[in-house]
């Protein structure tokens, strides 16, 4: 099976805990235990329905009062989705490339030796320093997305690692990884690496750490969503281009 017929049928198969997973008229959602939030994570139609399913989707947010996120894919059809999605009042995230590394310990070799000070997180008590990390980056609080990282470390501690960097026990750069036992892949996400930090390879060590754990669970496709900054870093280090990827939000809650 090609990596993207493998991914496309991940994303209709395999459910993560702590979703409640819905298919309905060419549209695959998870709605998160919360209430507050779900994704649809795959979904196909002709251009001619395009319109109409959009609608569904916005009309079941609205009366049960949750936030959505869509995810497109390059491949997805019809290829009119983001702008239709655009038009009916969802507002589009950043572009990205869906990126893929084959994982080997002599793929690895060549994303430099880690001898660096990376540590795991094992659970929300300790997620103070990535906390840090995250908000002194983005800017802006991280109280939703701690609360829910919370709960996968303490109640799916195998579905999810956090690593934290460490520059002269100063929290430095961090990133996440998923994996799922119905899974092939190893989906990483949430790198980032604090300013005054940044130039040092941290940004590369982490991938590393989190690709060495893929290999030690025999996972070999490690993927992720890239922003222009990192691409090229990643692109250097070995992660080919397969599509591209774009998350588009619809705020039913305000």
């Amino acid at each position: 099976m090609e990596i993207l017929e493998l991914l496309d049928w991940e994303r209709r198969m395999v459910v993560y805990p702590g979703v409640t997973r819905f298919s309905e008229e060419g549209v695959i959602k998870d709605l998160y235990e919360d209430g507050k939030s779900g994704e649809i994570v795959y979904s196909s139609c002709t251009e001619g329905e395009v319109d109409s399913m959009i609608r569904r989707q916005i009309l079941a947010a609205q009366r049960g009062r949750y936030d959505l996120e869509w995810k497109v894919y390059g491949h997805d059809q019809p290829h009119c989705l983001g702008e239709r999605l655009t038009a009916a009042g969802f507002e589009a995230g950043a572009r990205e490339k869906f990126m893929v590394f084959l994982a080997s310990e002599n793929a690895l070799s060549h994303l430099g030796v880690c001898d660096d000070d990376i540590r795991k997180v094992t659970n929300a008590a300790d997620l103070g320093d990535y906390r840090s990390i995250l908000e002194e980056v983005r800017g802006e609080s991280c109280d939703k997305e701690m609360t829910q990282y919370g709960v996968m470390l303490d109640s799916h501690p195998n579905y999810m690692s956090i690593y934290v960097a460490y520059v002269e026990g100063e929290p430095a750069a961090c990133g996440r990884v998923y994996f799922h036992e119905d899974s092939k892949f190893a989906a990483l996400y949430g790198g980032n690496t604090r300013e005054r930090f940044r130039g040092r390879g941290l940004f590369t060590r982490v991938v590393a750490a989190r690709i060495r754990e893929a290999l030690s669970r025999g996972v070999r496709n490690v993927c992720v969503d890239a922003l222009p900054t990192s691409e090229p870093i990643l692109r250097k280090r070995g992660f080919e281009i397969l599509t591209s990827t774009q998350p588009f939000f619809f705020t039913a809650t305000e």
